[in-house]
């Protein structure tokens, strides 16, 4: 017959215990790391410009809280589509508009030969995020909704 002395049984409660606390430990920092993560979104919408779609020109989202962008260029019916890999869901991004983006164009060469700058249709307040006075929250993960309606007056 055996019998177990409470002082061998320690060593074995305490290596127990320190793996039950390093366990609770990596489930913390885990779930922690989740809450920091920063969904996929999008924000799709139509522009019209005194109630016409506006089709030459891109539409530009900023976030309050990093400051990163993304815009889109508009099509012949003034709808567009930006994602955002990692979005700050529940904010509210600032909007403007500008020229239609030409990813094509060579930067250095247009430094060195620049275009003269075309007319745009845009009123200038809605050039620059921070007089646009216009916001698109980010409501969820996935599919958002921001139809805009300009007035050149």
């Amino acid at each position: 017959m055996h019998y177990f002395c409470h002082e061998s049984l320690g060593g074995v409660w305490r290596v127990a215990v320190r793996y039950v606390i390093a366990a609770a430990c990596l489930t913390f920092l885990a779930g922690c790391k989740n809450a920091n993560q920063r969904p996929a979104a999008s924000i799709s919408g139509r522009v019209t410009l005194d109630g016409a779609p506006l089709s030459a020109a891109s539409i530009q989202f900023t976030s309050p809280k990093t400051g990163e962008s993304a815009y889109a260029n508009l099509d012949a019916d003034g709808r567009y589509k930006v994602t955002f890999p990692q979005a700050d869901l529940g904010a509210d991004y600032e909007v403007s508009f500008g020229p239609p983006v030409d990813e094509d164009v060579d930067a250095t060469a247009l430094a060195e030969n620049p275009q003269p700058r075309a007319t745009s249709p845009i009123p200038k307040k809605y050039t620059e995020r921070t007089t646009s006075g216009l916001k698109a929250n980010v409501a969820t993960a996935g599919d958002n909704t921001f139809d805009v309606q300009l007035l050149s007056r």
